[in-house]
């Protein structure tokens, strides 16, 4: 039986709960393999288009059929056996609580860390493992798995590192951790990255597919017109806020919504998402029609463009008044669908990178998908702002290029 070990050093603090066991008001830490093995579907996921056609297999086309045959490959289906499995080990005394980020001096981690600890007494908090710590991942592999399916799977651990990391909140830079040792390892599987998982995956495909009648391989470079599904094939990557001294107050501040007691912006995130999308205390300010909506029950038209959308759903504005500047009864919940539960998680990754001179970095990673299944007869996605109990259609934001653009714009 072929193996692989992972030896791996946490950057920033992951947050992964036990679903069973609890100490105080705390869950205990609790990172399980089953998780790991969704995170490396989740990017395998995002490689494949930049390599196959994901809808095209055997000379049809069927939606997600080549991604759904692939995947069934690499991770196994309900007619076959997955090829590999794994196990994940750590120190067994990990009972950290988020709380005691949350109460530090630190008050972003509030926000930041918002859903993971207790609000109200029947919530228990996550625990987390602190930066520094190591764990280890093993793959053991079955003795049919073909070396090229091996570097392959092998290489999807540093394709995390690059872009990711484990647990709760892991888009926003918590769980990042750096690979310290690779024993068992293809060679070929350790290199930079998506270059060294794309690389393999097309080497993978032209073994299992000889005559080149089974995929359709596609050649264009990354862009950012929506997808279906998040991809590396349609996104634009930086590294952002080099030569930071601490991964707290320099990035995950700086990447955290955050508003000073008058309402203004205090961090890039909120410069970007409060200022340069919703245009707050400008004229043309997104929240205009809800208020209308709330107030005066002026519908808002169906060609109204929710900016904001963009960044994920659900939106939920509360306690804003009539007129801008103002604050009141004012609510809306902005959804993908007329209920107003319909969810869609930021397109936008950030990974902590720690550099050879003990200071930090943040890669930041968009990746463009269609934010809403329902489409106008335009193609536009359709959206739903939920005010006073009743839903208006209105439109999303689809603009990757303007909000890479604004990215840019605010970072640097």
């Amino acid at each position: 039986m072929q193996k692989s070990t992972f030896v791996c050093k946490t950057i920033t603090p992951m947050l992964s709960r036990s679903m069973y066991s609890k100490i105080e008001n705390s869950w205990r830490f609790e990172l399980r393999p089953q998780s790991i093995k969704g995170v490396m579907r989740f990017w395998f996921r995002a490689l494949v288009p930049c390599v196959v056609d994901p809808n095209w297999l055997n000379g049809s086309k069927k939606a997600f059929s080549a991604l759904h045959y692939l995947e069934g490959l690499m991770f196994g289906s309900q007619e076959k056996k997955s090829p590999f499995s794994l196990t994940v080990s750590y120190a067994d005394d990990i009972e950290e609580s988020v709380d005691t980020l949350v109460n530090s001096n630190d008050k972003f981690f509030r926000n930041a860390l918002f859903g993971t600890y207790e609000l109200r007494g029947n919530n228990p908090s996550f625990s987390y493992m602190m930066p520094d710590q190591s764990f280890t991942i093993r793959i053991r592999y079955s003795s049919s798995v073909l070396p090229i399916q091996k570097a392959l799977t092998d290489s999807l651990m540093t394709l995390i590192s690059n872009y990711s990391g484990f647990g709760a909140k892991a888009r926003d830079g918590f769980g990042s951790f750096s690979i310290t040792k690779a024993k068992g390892a293809e060679e070929e599987s350790v290199g930079k990255q998506p270059s060294t998982s794309e690389s393999l995956l097309l080497k993978m495909i032209r073994e299992i597919d000889l005559d080149g009648d089974v995929f359709r391989l596609v050649h264009e470079e990354r862009n950012l017109s929506p997808y279906e599904f998040p991809t590396i094939a349609r996104s634009k990557e930086m590294t952002a806020l080099a030569n930071s001294t601490s991964w707290r107050r320099n990035i995950i501040r700086s990447l955290t919504g955050l508003r000073n007691m008058d309402g203004e912006p205090q961090t890039i995130y909120s410069n970007l998402k409060l200022v340069k999308l919703r245009g707050y205390r400008q004229e043309d300010d997104n929240l205009n029609p809800m208020r209308a909506a709330y107030f005066s029950n002026i519908a808002p038209s169906r060609d109204f463009v929710m900016r904001t959308s963009i960044m994920g759903l659900p939106i939920i504005y509360q306690k804003f008044g009539e007129y801008p500047g103002t604050t009141g009864r004012g609510a809306a919940t902005i959804s993908n669908n007329d209920s107003g539960s319909g969810r869609k998680a930021s397109p936008i990754f950030v990974s902590v990178h720690k550099a050879v001179n003990n200071t930090y970095f943040a890669r930041i990673l968009l990746m463009a998908s269609k934010i809403s299944p329902e489409r106008d007869s335009h193609d536009r996605p359709v959206i739903y702002a939920r005010v006073n109990n009743r839903s208006y259609p209105i439109l999303g934001n689809e603009n990757f290029e303007e909000l890479w653009n604004l990215i840019e714009g605010v970072i640097q």
